[in-house]
């Protein structure tokens, strides 16, 4: 069931073209850079990754963290261990958990796409005085914190 708006402050049309185009066309730009990599990952491989090399070990942290399930993360999890990109232990000290660790090869494909992300994200931003790169950061900010809280209350979480 949609929201409604919190506020009763109009949207110009083209603002909101740009909030539904503009993450679509990240999302596609984020694919094209990660399917070309060496070690091929989808954004969501990239994510899971990233955030075990960061020390999220267990598949309950990554699926709160990703908004998503725990059979998601799961058969996400089991294809990068496939690929020898993330290992399994189990945990010391519950038997029934797995705690997650990342790989040397995990580890550099994590490096290669972050390298790869950042030349994106600068050649992005070149067109935008350093001045402005603030008001540009909050207001990103603001709207994935807005999205983050919108997916958390349609998931029954808010």
């Amino acid at each position: 069931m949609a929201r409604r708006p919190v506020t009763e402050r109009p949207v110009e049309g083209e603002t909101q073209d740009l909030v539904v185009a503009v993450p679509a066309r990240l999302s596609r730009l984020n694919q094209l850079i990660l399917a070309g990599l060496d070690t091929r990952l989808t954004f969501q491989q990239y994510r899971t990754l990233s955030r075990v090399a960061a020390g999220q070990t267990s598949l309950s942290e990554l699926a709160a963290r990703g908004n998503i399930s725990l059979p998601t993360v799961s058969e996400n999890v089991d294809g990068l261990v496939r690929r020898g990109l993330l290992a399994t232990a189990q945990s010391e000290h519950d038997r029934r958990a797995i705690i997650l660790g990342i790989t040397d090869k995990g580890r550099a494909a994590v490096e290669a796409a972050d390298a790869a992300l950042a030349d994106a994200v600068k050649y992005l931003l070149a067109d935008i005085p350093a001045k402005d790169l603030p008001v540009v950061t909050r207001a990103l900010q603001s709207l994935y914190d807005r999205a983050t809280g919108y997916i958390g209350e349609q998931l029954g979480g808010g």
